[in-house]
């Protein structure tokens, strides 16, 4: 004799639930693994940008120096930090971020010039009064008057002219109350 019985409903929707949630496990993991391999593609200026759309506060240690506001603009190899009062140009290569997420108040970013060097040129031809960040804590404040190849032509209050690699700047600092 053959008894028909019927499964238990219960089972079912056990093993239905258990294989929905492994499901769910993958597809979390495969996000985690996207999401870190969108990571490792990043730039410097890739990041700075997405922290500039969002509006969020950074502070950048740069040559025994702080720096702290919101990014306004983001080129190729620095970007543009405005705070009151100064605006920091500094090098991605020169210097640690750190960030704290604004919420929903970001502000759009501003246009600048896509590269340090280019940066530098900009501030000569508008003649700007520089604080330039450089190594072992050391601040050298004047109007740089040429940028030349692979250094900088500074003229500094003193009268003095200065010749500086343009690599020995972490940063370009500007008041924005005068230029």
């Amino acid at each position: 004799m053959t008894t028909s019985e019927e499964p238990d409903p219960r089972l079912g929707a056990e093993l239905r639930q258990g294989a929905g949630s492994e499901w769910a496990e993958e597809a979390a993991e495969d996000e985690q693994l996207t999401e870190l391999m969108r990571k490792r593609g990043r730039t410097m200026t890739d990041v700075t940008r997405e922290i500039a759309h969002r509006g969020d506060r950074v502070t950048v240690q740069f040559g025994g120096h702080s720096f702290g506001g919101i990014i306004s603009h983001a080129g190729e190899d620095y970007a543009t930090v405005v705070a009151p009062g100064q605006i920091a140009d500094i090098r991605f290569d020169a210097s640690i971020w750190s960030v704290v997420p604004a919420g929903d108040s970001a502000e759009p970013t501003a246009a600048g010039a896509e590269t340090f060097r280019e940066l530098l040129h900009e501030c000569a031809a508008a003649g700007t009064r520089l604080r330039l960040s450089l190594p072992d804590n050391a601040i050298l404040v004047g109007q740089v008057a040429v940028v030349a190849v692979d250094h900088l032509e500074v003229h500094d209050a003193d009268g003095r002219v200065l010749y500086l690699p343009i690599d020995m700047v972490f940063a370009a600092i500007r008041s924005t109350d005068f230029q």
